[in-house]
Protein backbone atom coordinates (compact mmCIF):
# COMPACT_ATOMS: atom_id res chain seq x y z
CA UNK A 1 0.00 0.00 0.00
CA UNK A 2 1.13 3.30 -0.86
CA UNK A 3 2.49 5.31 1.98
CA UNK A 4 -0.29 8.30 0.65
CA UNK A 5 -3.09 5.61 1.06
CA UNK A 6 -1.88 4.65 4.49
CA UNK A 7 -1.86 8.52 5.54
CA UNK A 8 -5.53 8.95 4.59
CA UNK A 9 -6.57 5.89 6.05
CA UNK A 10 -4.68 7.36 9.47
CA UNK A 11 -6.23 10.85 8.57
CA UNK A 12 -9.83 9.20 8.85
CA UNK A 13 -9.42 7.08 12.00
CA UNK A 14 -7.97 10.47 13.28
CA UNK A 15 -11.08 12.66 12.35
CA UNK A 16 -13.78 10.03 13.23
CA UNK A 17 -11.32 9.44 16.92
CA UNK A 18 -11.69 13.30 17.35
CA UNK A 19 -15.29 13.53 16.50
CA UNK A 20 -16.47 10.63 18.49
CA UNK A 21 -14.26 11.64 21.94
CA UNK A 22 -16.01 15.62 21.59
CA UNK A 23 -18.99 14.80 21.07
CA UNK A 24 -19.68 12.06 23.49
CA UNK A 25 -16.76 13.73 25.98
CA UNK A 26 -15.85 9.59 27.31
CA UNK A 27 -13.85 9.66 29.97
CA UNK A 28 -14.36 13.28 30.82
CA UNK A 29 -12.75 15.94 31.14
CA UNK A 30 -8.81 14.12 32.16
CA UNK A 31 -9.71 12.09 29.10
CA UNK A 32 -10.41 15.84 26.56
CA UNK A 33 -7.18 17.06 28.03
CA UNK A 34 -4.91 14.27 26.73
CA UNK A 35 -6.56 13.59 23.34
CA UNK A 36 -7.02 17.57 22.85
CA UNK A 37 -2.98 17.50 23.83
CA UNK A 38 -1.30 14.92 22.25
CA UNK A 39 -3.34 14.04 19.35
CA UNK A 40 -1.84 17.52 17.58
CA UNK A 41 1.49 16.21 19.06
CA UNK A 42 1.42 12.72 16.93
CA UNK A 43 -0.22 14.60 13.69
CA UNK A 44 2.17 17.17 13.71
CA UNK A 45 4.57 14.40 13.88
CA UNK A 46 3.38 12.37 11.62
CA UNK A 47 3.27 15.53 9.07
CA UNK A 48 7.08 15.96 9.84
CA UNK A 49 8.10 13.02 8.80
CA UNK A 50 6.12 13.24 5.40
CA UNK A 51 7.40 16.47 4.53
CA UNK A 52 11.31 15.41 5.32
CA UNK A 53 10.94 12.47 3.17
CA UNK A 54 9.37 14.74 0.47
CA UNK A 55 12.41 17.00 0.81
CA UNK A 56 14.88 13.89 0.78
CA UNK A 57 13.03 12.53 -2.52
CA UNK A 58 15.17 15.41 -4.39
CA UNK A 59 18.47 14.33 -5.96
CA UNK A 60 19.51 17.85 -6.49
CA UNK A 61 19.70 21.01 -4.30
CA UNK A 62 17.41 23.66 -6.02
CA UNK A 63 15.15 26.11 -4.99
CA UNK A 64 11.89 23.46 -4.59
CA UNK A 65 14.15 21.31 -2.41
CA UNK A 66 14.99 24.37 -0.29
CA UNK A 67 11.23 25.47 -0.31
CA UNK A 68 9.99 21.66 0.84
CA UNK A 69 12.99 22.02 3.48
CA UNK A 70 11.44 25.59 4.63
CA UNK A 71 7.93 23.73 4.89
CA UNK A 72 9.60 21.09 6.96
CA UNK A 73 11.15 23.23 9.45
CA UNK A 74 7.92 25.26 9.96
CA UNK A 75 5.91 22.30 10.76
CA UNK A 76 8.99 20.66 12.96
CA UNK A 77 8.84 23.54 14.96
CA UNK A 78 5.40 23.15 14.67
CA UNK A 79 5.68 19.80 16.58
CA UNK A 80 7.94 21.57 19.09
CA UNK A 81 5.37 23.71 20.36
CA UNK A 82 2.61 21.25 20.31
CA UNK A 83 5.17 19.12 22.59
CA UNK A 84 5.66 21.98 24.64
CA UNK A 85 2.02 23.07 24.79
CA UNK A 86 1.05 19.09 25.96
CA UNK A 87 4.11 19.39 28.21
CA UNK A 88 2.85 22.50 30.19
CA UNK A 89 -0.46 21.31 30.44
CA UNK A 90 0.24 17.41 31.03
CA UNK A 91 3.37 17.36 33.58
CA UNK A 92 3.46 20.98 34.99
CA UNK A 93 -0.27 21.03 35.19
CA UNK A 94 -0.20 24.85 33.70
CA UNK A 95 -3.74 26.60 33.04
CA UNK A 96 -2.39 28.02 29.80
CA UNK A 97 -5.22 29.87 28.86
CA UNK A 98 -4.82 31.89 31.64
CA UNK A 99 -1.11 32.87 31.06
CA UNK A 100 -1.20 33.30 27.01
CA UNK A 101 1.42 33.57 25.47
CA UNK A 102 3.55 31.16 26.71
CA UNK A 103 7.03 29.57 25.04
CA UNK A 104 4.38 27.55 22.79
CA UNK A 105 2.85 30.54 21.23
CA UNK A 106 6.56 32.08 20.52
CA UNK A 107 7.64 28.33 18.81
CA UNK A 108 4.69 28.54 16.89
CA UNK A 109 5.35 31.81 15.25
CA UNK A 110 8.29 31.33 15.31
CA UNK A 111 6.99 28.63 12.60
CA UNK A 112 5.22 30.99 9.97
CA UNK A 113 8.42 32.79 8.99
CA UNK A 114 9.95 29.24 7.18
CA UNK A 115 6.87 28.17 6.02
CA UNK A 116 6.16 31.26 3.89
CA UNK A 117 9.50 31.81 2.86
CA UNK A 118 9.31 27.80 1.32
CA UNK A 119 6.37 28.96 -0.86
CA UNK A 120 7.63 32.65 -1.99
CA UNK A 121 11.21 30.82 -2.90
CA UNK A 122 8.62 27.96 -4.95
CA UNK A 123 6.62 30.82 -6.09
CA UNK A 124 10.06 32.32 -7.52
CA UNK A 125 11.49 29.43 -9.03
CA UNK A 126 8.30 28.67 -10.94
CA UNK A 127 8.08 32.41 -12.42
CA UNK A 128 12.36 32.20 -13.48
CA UNK A 129 11.42 28.55 -14.75
CA UNK A 130 9.57 30.56 -17.60
CA UNK A 131 6.26 28.28 -16.27
CA UNK A 132 2.72 29.56 -17.09
CA UNK A 133 1.80 31.74 -14.48
CA UNK A 134 -2.10 31.61 -15.21
CA UNK A 135 -4.50 34.59 -16.52
CA UNK A 136 -4.22 38.02 -15.18
CA UNK A 137 -7.60 38.52 -15.57
CA UNK A 138 -8.37 35.63 -13.09
CA UNK A 139 -5.96 37.25 -10.55
CA UNK A 140 -7.99 40.24 -10.87
CA UNK A 141 -11.38 38.80 -10.28
CA UNK A 142 -9.79 36.98 -7.44
CA UNK A 143 -8.08 39.89 -5.98
CA UNK A 144 -11.07 42.17 -4.70
CA UNK A 145 -12.92 39.23 -3.63
CA UNK A 146 -10.46 38.06 -1.16
CA UNK A 147 -10.04 41.23 0.11
CA UNK A 148 -14.04 41.43 0.90
CA UNK A 149 -13.83 38.04 3.13
CA UNK A 150 -10.29 38.99 4.45
CA UNK A 151 -12.11 42.57 4.99
CA UNK A 152 -14.91 41.09 7.17
CA UNK A 153 -13.09 38.53 8.88
CA UNK A 154 -11.08 41.72 10.23
CA UNK A 155 -14.07 43.94 10.95
CA UNK A 156 -16.43 41.38 12.42
CA UNK A 157 -13.81 38.79 14.25
CA UNK A 158 -10.59 40.76 14.90
CA UNK A 159 -11.16 44.76 15.31
CA UNK A 160 -13.51 44.07 18.61
CA UNK A 161 -10.34 42.26 19.95
CA UNK A 162 -8.41 44.98 18.87
CA UNK A 163 -11.13 47.28 20.59
CA UNK A 164 -10.87 45.11 23.98
CA UNK A 165 -9.19 47.72 26.66
CA UNK A 166 -9.02 44.54 29.34
CA UNK A 167 -7.01 42.38 27.41
CA UNK A 168 -3.56 42.71 27.34
CA UNK A 169 -1.63 44.06 24.52
CA UNK A 170 0.89 40.92 23.78
CA UNK A 171 -2.18 38.70 24.32
CA UNK A 172 -3.72 40.24 21.73
CA UNK A 173 -0.79 40.02 19.39
CA UNK A 174 -0.95 36.22 19.28
CA UNK A 175 -4.43 36.10 19.07
CA UNK A 176 -4.73 37.80 15.69
CA UNK A 177 -1.06 36.83 14.43
CA UNK A 178 -2.42 33.08 14.44
CA UNK A 179 -5.17 33.94 11.78
CA UNK A 180 -3.57 36.82 9.86
CA UNK A 181 -0.34 34.35 9.64
CA UNK A 182 -2.52 31.45 8.21
CA UNK A 183 -4.17 33.77 5.40
CA UNK A 184 -0.69 34.73 4.16
CA UNK A 185 0.25 31.13 3.89
CA UNK A 186 -3.11 30.37 2.46
CA UNK A 187 -2.85 32.63 -0.39
CA UNK A 188 0.37 31.78 -1.96
CA UNK A 189 -0.38 28.57 -1.57
CA UNK A 190 -3.51 28.67 -3.32
CA UNK A 191 -1.53 30.68 -6.48
CA UNK A 192 1.00 27.54 -6.20
CA UNK A 193 -1.78 25.32 -6.91
CA UNK A 194 -3.30 27.30 -9.70
CA UNK A 195 0.18 27.61 -11.44
CA UNK A 196 0.88 23.76 -11.56
CA UNK A 197 -2.80 22.90 -12.15
CA UNK A 198 -1.79 24.63 -15.68
CA UNK A 199 0.79 21.76 -16.47
CA UNK A 200 -2.02 19.26 -17.26
CA UNK A 201 -1.17 16.59 -14.72
CA UNK A 202 -3.29 15.95 -11.71
CA UNK A 203 -0.23 14.31 -9.86
CA UNK A 204 1.78 17.72 -10.54
CA UNK A 205 -1.13 20.18 -8.52
CA UNK A 206 -1.93 17.53 -5.99
CA UNK A 207 0.75 18.81 -3.30
CA UNK A 208 0.20 22.15 -3.40
CA UNK A 209 -3.68 21.31 -3.58
CA UNK A 210 -3.46 19.29 0.21
CA UNK A 211 -0.92 21.96 1.35
CA UNK A 212 -3.91 24.76 0.78
CA UNK A 213 -6.21 22.62 2.55
CA UNK A 214 -4.45 22.20 5.43
CA UNK A 215 -3.51 25.67 5.83
CA UNK A 216 -7.48 26.42 5.57
CA UNK A 217 -8.12 24.38 8.32
CA UNK A 218 -5.30 25.79 10.22
CA UNK A 219 -7.13 29.22 9.59
CA UNK A 220 -10.49 28.31 10.51
CA UNK A 221 -9.40 26.43 13.23
CA UNK A 222 -7.09 29.56 14.64
CA UNK A 223 -10.10 32.30 13.53
CA UNK A 224 -12.74 30.30 15.97
CA UNK A 225 -9.65 29.75 18.62
CA UNK A 226 -8.37 33.35 19.11
CA UNK A 227 -12.42 34.57 19.36
CA UNK A 228 -13.23 31.67 21.87
CA UNK A 229 -10.25 32.79 23.69
CA UNK A 230 -10.96 36.63 23.49
CA UNK A 231 -14.39 35.42 25.13
CA UNK A 232 -12.80 33.07 27.97
CA UNK A 233 -14.80 29.93 26.88
CA UNK A 234 -12.17 28.06 25.00
CA UNK A 235 -10.77 25.05 26.89
CA UNK A 236 -8.63 22.18 26.04
CA UNK A 237 -11.06 19.53 24.26
CA UNK A 238 -12.58 21.72 21.59
CA UNK A 239 -14.57 20.47 18.58
CA UNK A 240 -12.06 22.67 16.89
CA UNK A 241 -9.34 20.65 17.30
CA UNK A 242 -10.21 18.69 14.92
CA UNK A 243 -9.62 20.90 12.32
CA UNK A 244 -5.70 21.25 13.70
CA UNK A 245 -5.24 17.29 13.67
CA UNK A 246 -6.57 17.19 9.95
CA UNK A 247 -4.62 20.29 9.02
CA UNK A 248 -1.51 18.41 9.87
CA UNK A 249 -2.38 15.53 7.99
CA UNK A 250 -3.18 17.01 4.90
CA UNK A 251 0.21 19.16 5.07
CA UNK A 252 1.98 15.72 5.33
CA UNK A 253 -0.34 14.25 2.83
CA UNK A 254 1.38 17.28 0.46
CA UNK A 255 4.71 16.08 1.38
CA UNK A 256 3.98 12.38 0.27
CA UNK A 257 2.15 13.47 -2.68
CA UNK A 258 5.33 14.99 -4.00
CA UNK A 259 7.71 12.47 -2.82
CA UNK A 260 5.45 10.42 -5.12
CA UNK A 261 5.50 12.70 -8.14
CA UNK A 262 9.40 12.93 -7.58
CA UNK A 263 9.74 8.83 -7.28
CA UNK A 264 7.52 9.19 -10.82
CA UNK A 265 9.83 11.22 -12.81
CA UNK A 266 13.23 9.37 -11.38
CA UNK A 267 11.34 6.06 -12.75
CA UNK A 268 9.84 4.83 -9.61
CA UNK A 269 11.01 3.76 -5.99
CA UNK A 270 14.33 2.52 -5.97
Amino acid sequence: MKKTKKLWFFIGIVAVFNIIIYLTKWGGDKTLLYVSDLLPVICSFVSSISLFLAFRAFKEWDLAKTAWLMIFTGITLSFLAESTYAALEIIFSVDVNAITPTIADYIWCAGYIPMFIGLIIMYVGYKKSGFLMGKTKLYTILSPIILILFSAVVYYLLIPIIKDTETKTITKFFYLFYPIGDLFLVLPTLVLMYITSLFGKGIISKPWKYLALGFICFTVADLIYSYLSWLDIYKSGNIIDVAWNVGYLLIGLSGLYQMELIESINGGEK
